[in-house]
């Protein structure tokens, strides 16, 4: 996956959620690599995942999304229009 694989909605909500450039959010971007990605941001960006594409995802799951690639990868298994 290409940065240009990475949904342009899903790049601005991350963009938005931890304050970085949208040309920051790469499919290999992870929790640990920017510094804002902490555990509150990383459920706030969830929380807003979950309601641009009008998904659930599963409580026990959410602590191992912790890159772009993994993200989208749960999107797809979902069945979110990307």
């Amino acid at each position: 996956m290409t940065s240009q694989q990475v949904p342009s909605s899903l790049r601005d909500i991350l963009s938005d959620v931890l304050e970085i450039a949208p040309e920051q959010v790469t499919p290999d971007l992870s929790f640990g690599m920017v510094e804002n990605w902490d555990s509150f941001r990383h459920l706030q960006a969830i929380l807003a995942i979950e309601g641009e594409y009008g998904v659930q995802f599963d409580p026990q799951r959410i602590p191992e999304l912790t890159s772009v690639f993994l993200l989208r990868q749960e999107l797809e298994k979902k069945g979110a229009a990307l």
